[in-house]
């Protein structure tokens, strides 16, 4: 039972500066905590000011209750709070990620989740897929991300608009290039070993806008894929994101598309593995019921930022129909949120994580450390 709600610091600071967490208290005395994300900017002194006055009624509509699991928990907030502005969502945000902290202190908090859900469980212990983004990807950062051995090596585009052909090449040229980089980095770094890397692109919608019209062009877009794939050589690779249009019914059905080319290509048929398609997870339930229904894509990935009771329902609807589920931990993640990540993608049954290593290998490397002691546990 719930006896209050905190924040830290507990009064705003001048200018809104400073990180800013959220606590539940249970009656025991026991605090949990989630991270708050907050926007940047000029935006973020007034939205820090908001979730304090927020603090009030959301502490008010808690305070002596049992919420029946974290959807019932995220309706009373956003009910509570009437707020949709970015102050409201981030604390609606930040108080589920306070209730799961406590949830999993319970004895059986990833049963308590998987039923709740709907969601299977079969004992996997997920991979880790270390990624980086454009703008930092050096040498001297991909060798120490693959120095912890990671089951798959990221790349995350950022480029948007008409530098995306700069970045990339104007045939995808660039990228291919770096693909077979990272396939002789990895090389070097473990000659003997065996050790052969996925390949995980993060492309933004990349492919699509050299394509111009990936709908229409859709070929285009293949093209690229099996460029990538020869680049790629005998490593997997995996496309998240390859073309970005408005519509999800349009997305989906073109997705679908690509996905069963990309099965029937020559070279597709001559891989030891084949080429995974993935999305990011949709935000609310219809949407992600489309993907679920249509099996346009091997695979959805929720951002570990976003909001866990529609993430857990996106993912539930997608594991129902076969597809593979993924946590992503972005740039910035605090040690608080890896480990709630590290539950939830337990709890999904995911084959992987992917952590960023824009900042460090911090990350990467305690994401590794939790998944190697999860496997002596089991």
């Amino acid at each position: 039972m719930f006896a209050n709600v905190l924040l830290a610091p507990a009064a705003p600071q001048q200018g809104g500066a400073g990180p800013l967490s959220l606590g539940l208290r249970l009656d025991g005395g026991a605090v949990y905590w989630g991270d708050v994300i907050l926007p940047a900017g000029p935006e973020r002194a007034a939205a820090v000011l908001a979730i304090y006055a927020l603090r009030e009624r959301i502490a008010a509509a808690l305070g002596g209750q049992s919420p029946d699991g974290l959807g019932d928990l995220s309706q009373r907030v956003r009910a509570a709070s009437g707020d949709e502005s970015a102050a409201g969502e981030a604390l609606a945000v930040a108080t589920q990620w306070a209730y799961l902290a406590a949830l999993q202190a319970q004895p059986d908090a990833a049963g308590q989740l998987r039923r709740e859900y709907g969601l299977p469980d079969d004992g996997a212990i997920p991979a880790v897929y270390a990624e980086i983004s454009d703008y930092a990807a050096t040498a001297e950062r991909i060798d120490r991300l693959l120095a912890l051995r990671p089951a798959a090596i990221g790349y995350r585009l950022t480029a948007v608009g008409d530098l995306v052909a700069a970045a990339i090449g104007e045939r995808a040229e660039h990228l291919q290039r770096f693909v077979r980089e990272l396939g002789r980095r990895a090389d070097m770094l473990a000659p003997g070993e065996g050790y052969a890397p996925a390949v995980y692109l993060g492309l933004n919608g990349a492919l699509g806008q050299l394509a111009g019209d990936p709908a229409r062009h859709i070929g285009k877009v293949l093209g690229h894929v099996v460029g990538l794939q020869d680049a790629a050589g005998e490593r997997q690779l995996f496309l998240e994101e390859p073309f970005r249009l408005d519509e999800t019914l349009v997305q989906v059905a073109n997705l679908h598309r690509l996905r069963d080319f990309i099965r029937r290509t020559p070279s597709s048929l001559q891989r030891a593995k084949p080429t995974q398609v993935v999305a990011p997870c949709p935000l609310t339930a219809d949407e992600a019921q489309v993907y679920a229904d249509t099996g346009a894509v091997h695979g959805l990935v929720a951002d570990a930022s976003g909001d866990p009771h529609w993430l857990l329902t996106g993912l539930a609807r997608a594991r129902s129909a076969g597809l593979d589920a993924y946590w992503r931990l972005p740039a910035r993640s605090t040690p608080r949120q890896i480990v709630l990540a590290v539950f939830l993608a337990r709890v999904t049954s995911s084959p992987a994580i992917l952590v960023s290593g824009d900042d460090s290998d911090v990350g990467p490397a305690l994401v590794t450390r939790l998944l190697a002691e999860a496997a002596t546990e089991r």
